[in-house]
């Protein structure tokens, strides 16, 4: 990668910081003419046998060339590995449509629950892996056919398991199940290659105005800068700050997988991160996640739209409500924010902190007699429809997630299997106008500050003493921390601190006080981690 032309603009530490390497998709299509026809029949350009029939993300294509690496003898170097991944991603992979449905798997959003859209998908595959598996690829209905093959002679048990072995399971699976993959998750060349024609002359932003929310720690503001090298690589800069006032920068490089799909990674603070952004060409806006590499647990949510845009938009708000009586500093995040700014009415501005095109910061005060409402933010002649919430009180919470997992492991840098952690929020909500509690009108009131304690979720739990040896919760953050691993001498049969808890939410507001609770499961470790599970 060259990076002599970023240097003008305070990029040096980017430089002595980071690997360069070089990246190129026609390279990629070169090593797979020449390496893989040695078992797959044909070319790229008339067809090269299984390849040609399937369309993956970039997570997909890394999976395939590390399964041909593993059981098949391919042999490839990382330079080589990246440019096949790059050229098979580029001109056989999803549409941002097709991704959107299970981006939560690519970003590795914790304690994603998945609702199964068929019955017979999850009772046949879904039993053993995700339904976004199966959904962020495409495959013809003959390479659908020999994927359930492959599975026969891969996994030769699956058969004699629960839910296989009252059924003639590969007849169900060639004769139904086959016929439904086709039909919503077939191949369709001329949908993908319709999609590439329409971003032919796209060119991606080099800078985004971005929102972000890091679980436990709150709500940002950034400016993530994508600058394109001499090759196919990006240097990637990301500059934010945090409603309490900490700043942050990360710098790191990225590739883009199929004009809109950034995959990048970066160090900050010591630690490893990785960055993961869908684009959506036609609006210029983003959604995305970065996380800890060694614990895709931890990390934040990302909403962004392009610096150039033309809109005025907002990507984020935050607080996104105000309590009656009480003063707070208001962020409004977007883009071309130069008019005149009025709030819902209650909220009074103290005084502007700043105004510029991507950010307004406002002090306000609600006012006391403020009854709850849902109001619009109104910037130049741009209304934006119920974006701010004046409130009187609080009437209930919510945690999330709802269910958390949390797993035992080892201390970071001592062992190899690690701790996975579970962070929980309580949202805030008042009942609306008509007084009923989880009704279509009632007010989201965003993060409210809570204290956090632990339970047992039953009275095995209880007996087992798993609130004693499973892990402790902040109780200001909401961040759970598993305990270490087993066997564990004190528990009956030297089990290991496994347990089942619950995470308690207690929120005070002068006399009144409120408490809801969350599912949270300590299990065993995860030593089987893919990128799509």
């Amino acid at each position: 990668m060259n990076y002599k032309r970023l240097s003008k603009i305070g990029l040096g530490a980017l430089l002595s910081s980071l690997p360069l390497f070089a990246i190129d998709a026609q390279v990629g299509k070169e090593i797979i003419n020449s390496k893989c026809t040695a078992c797959h029949v044909g070319n790229l350009d008339d067809g090269l046998s299984r390849i040609s029939d399937q369309r993956k993300t970039p997570e997909g294509w890394y999976m395939t060339v590390k399964r041909m690496q593993r059981e098949h003898g391919l042999s490839i170097t990382k330079d080589q590995e990246t440019n096949v991944i790059k050229y098979l991603s580029d001109y056989q992979g999803l549409t941002p449509d097709e991704i959107k449905p299970y981006a939560y798997t690519l970003d590795k959003t914790p304690n994603a629950t998945e609702e199964g859209k068929d019955d017979l998908l999850v009772e046949m595959c879904v039993r053993c892996h995700s339904e976004s598996r199966i959904g962020l690829q495409r495959r013809t209905a003959v390479e659908w056919k020999k994927l359930v093959h492959f599975h026969v002679g891969q996994f030769t048990s699956f058969e004699i398991q629960a839910k296989s072995r009252d059924k003639d399971w590969l007849g169900v699976a060639e004769n139904e199940i086959v016929p439904y993959l086709a039909e919503n998750f077939g191949k369709d060349k001329e949908k993908f290659d319709k999609y590439k024609k329409s971003i032919k002359d796209y060119k991606l932003p080099s800078k985004w105005i971005t929102y972000g929310h890091t679980a436990g720690k709150g709500d940002f503001t950034a400016t993530i800068t994508l600058l394109n090298s001499s090759d196919e690589s990006y240097a990637l800069m990301m500059d934010y700050k945090y409603a309490s006032g900490e700043e942050l920068q990360a710098r790191g490089i990225a590739v883009v997988y199929g004009g809109t799909e950034v995959r990048g990674s970066f160090v900050q603070n010591g630690v490893k991160y990785r960055q993961i952004l869908h684009i959506d060409p036609k609006t210029n806006t983003f959604e995305g996640r970065m996380f800890e590499s060694l614990h895709d647990e931890n990390g934040s949510i990302l909403k962004g739209i392009a610096k150039n845009s033309k809109e005025v938009s907002i990507v984020g708000i935050y607080p996104s409500a105000v309590k009656a009586g009480e003063k707070a500093t208001i962020s409004i995040v977007g883009t071309n924010l130069s008019g005149e700014v009025k709030l819902p009415s209650g909220l009074k501005v103290l005084k502007t902190v700043k105004h510029t095109e991507n950010e307004i910061v406002l002090d306000v005060e609600a006012n006391t007699k403020a009854k709850s409402l849902l109001g619009n933010i109104q910037v130049g002649s741009k209304v934006f429809k119920n974006s701010l919430a004046v409130y009187d009180k609080v009437d209930y919470l919510t945690v999330m997630p709802e269910y958390g997992t949390a797993r035992i492991g080892g201390d970071d840098g001592k062992d190899k299997i690690l701790k996975q952690y579970t962070t929980f929020e309580a949202i805030g909500f008042t009942n609306g106008k008509d007084g009923k509690k989880g009704t279509a009108d009632d007010i989201n009131l965003g993060v409210l500050p809570v204290k956090w304690s632990l339970e047992a979720f039953d009275e095995v739990a209880h007996e087992e003493k798993d609130l004693d040896y499973a892990g402790v919760i902040d109780a200001n953050t909401g961040k759970f921390t598993p305990s270490i691993s087993g066997p564990n001498t004190q528990r009956k049969l030297m089990t290991n601190n496994a347990g089942n808890l619950s995470a308690v939410a207690t929120y005070k507001d002068g006399k009144e006080e409120l408490s809801e609770k969350a599912h949270l499961m300590v299990t065993v470790p995860k030593y089987v981690n893919p990128p799509i599970n």
